[in-house]
């Protein structure tokens, strides 16, 4: 009978990883993510915070209210008409054009807002409330005649159905 030879498995090396070039990349790519990396300046908010009731803060003035009809006529205070209706078919040329897009009436009621605001020290507000189909030369024409009083603070809204 024939001997079997019984092989012995050699003893294999344990494996390992070599893991030092990893460590490498892993620096390399924190240093690329650290200088890539655009930073996020957080800016300062204007924004009004409401005050002690008892501080010596003067009240502000009741807001302007501009209601800009359909047809492009224009009330200050929703009942005195500062604008007539809007021409579309007016021409540039025509010496009433100029009159018709400044809306004197309004740019006066502006000011005196103005002037009361500068009077007690507070910020003139004016609200703006448009019918949806309202010309939107008619709104730039209100914004024009805000801007020649020297009124910043605007609130623009949809007129609410009556």
């Amino acid at each position: 009978m024939a001997r079997h030879k019984q092989i012995q498995p050699q003893d294999e090396p344990e494996c390992s990883m070599d893991i030092s070039s990893l460590i490498d990349c892993c620096f390399l790519l924190l240093i690329y993510f650290l200088v890539a990396t655009t930073l996020i300046r957080e800016t300062k908010l204007d924004i009004s915070v409401p005050g002690n009731p008892d501080s010596t803060n003067k009240a502000p003035l009741e807001p302007g209210r501009i209601t800009v009809r359909d047809d492009g006529s224009v009330y200050w205070g929703g009942d005195m008409n500062v604008g007539g209706p809007y021409d579309p078919n007016l021409d540039s040329r025509s010496p009433s054009y100029r009159d018709e897009r400044r809306l004197a009436q309004l740019v006066d009621q502006l000011t005196q807002l103005k002037q009361q605001a500068d009077s007690t020290g507070t910020t003139p507000i004016v609200m703006m409330l448009a019918e949806p189909a309202t010309p939107h030369q008619r709104i730039m024409d209100v914004m024009a005649a805000l801007a020649e009083a020297d009124i910043h603070t605007v609130a623009m809204n949809v007129l609410p159905k009556e």
